[in-house]
């Protein structure tokens, strides 16, 4: 399923499914054919997101790819850790209360910087650094590994916006997922 400016998707459930069928074009190396001049100039004037995707700034975590969309499919924020602030709340309530998104998805993902600095209890770290390093040590808080503490970030970072007020008025489905970059597989925390 491909978004288009005439019939935006408006279901999470469509919503969630195009992005399993576009994870699993991208697994298996076959990419739908698309025109990034024409899909360009088509969301010139408007924007129809059918998914807010929050992912890590990881250079290896490219929603756009792994899902295989085209532009104006996804809102996409990205930070080191995939952690919600005020400023990733703020615009997820304007993707969901004014260009309808139905769908928001936290990606956690392999081998992430952030959370396993964090699960280290890193401290003495550049300022900025250590605040985003201590906004996410309470959510993998007594894990036993690196990739338990990854999926217990992205579950704490989906209570955090289920607990926005706006985004919860939009009756927005909200879900974690990880990433394998060994298999470019993302799974879902249904």
């Amino acid at each position: 399923m491909r978004n288009s400016q005439v019939t935006p998707v408006t279901d999470a459930k469509l919503a969630l499914q195009a992005l399993k069928d576009g994870n699993k074009r991208f697994v298996e190396g076959k990419p739908s054919p698309k025109d990034d001049n024409k899909d360009r100039v088509e969301t010139i004037n408007t924007q129809k997101p059918y998914a807010i995707i929050l992912a890590c700034a990881d250079s290896r975590c490219a929603p756009e790819i792994f899902f295989d969309t085209k532009i104006g499919d996804l809102f996409v924020l990205r930070n080191a850790g995939n952690y919600a602030t005020t400023v990733e709340l703020g615009s997820m309530e304007f993707a969901t209360a004014v260009l309808g998104a139905p769908l928001i998805v936290v990606v956690g993902h392999t081998n992430c910087g952030a959370v396993n600095t964090a699960f280290d209890k890193a401290t003495g770290l550049p300022a900025q650094l250590q605040c985003v390093i201590d906004n996410i040590k309470p959510g993998v808080a007594g894990c036993s590994n690196y990739e338990t503490a990854t999926e217990a970030n992205t579950k704490a970072v989906v209570d955090i916006i289920k607990a926005n007020e706006t985004i919860k008025a939009q009756g927005t489905m909200i879900l974690g997922s990880y990433c394998d970059f060994n298999t470019g597989v993302v799974s879902f925390f249904e």
